[in-house]
């Protein structure tokens, strides 16, 4: 079984209490959150402790990015992302039917339609 490197523990607990300071969170507060006593919490700010993968969902819902603190890359919602999430939310569920048919129908179409402009500008 593999184990973390300390120094990849450290990192890991920095951008934890970096993404806790950037939301306004408390180290009580999300020592709460997790259910576990404040010294633990803080064991895993400073590196000390993994706090494990199976945190990470409680953490997501207050609104922590967890590609951040796992990885060390932001997950930036690009507005359009939000537009269309948004759009697909306020349809009905035969419209949500519609769209995941369309794209199927696109996904089985990309090949023929690659080899047709491939065809067309050699």
């Amino acid at each position: 079984m593999a184990t973390t490197s300390t120094k990849k523990r450290q990192e890991t607990g920095r951008r934890l209490r970096e993404e806790r300071e950037r939301l306004g969170y408390t180290p009580q507060q999300i020592a709460q959150l997790l259910g576990v006593p404040i010294d633990v919490y803080a064991r895993f700010e400073s590196g000390e402790a993994d706090p494990g993968i199976y945190r990470m969902p409680r953490l997501y819902a207050c609104g922590f990015d967890i590609l951040y603190i796992i990885a060390d890359e932001r997950h930036l919602v690009v507005e359009e992302e939000n537009e269309l999430l948004l759009r697909f939310r306020e349809l009905s569920q035969r419209g949500r039917a519609s769209i995941f048919t369309t794209l199927d129908a696109l996904e089985r179409l990309a090949p023929n339609i690659r080899r047709e402009l491939r065809k067309r500008f050699r």
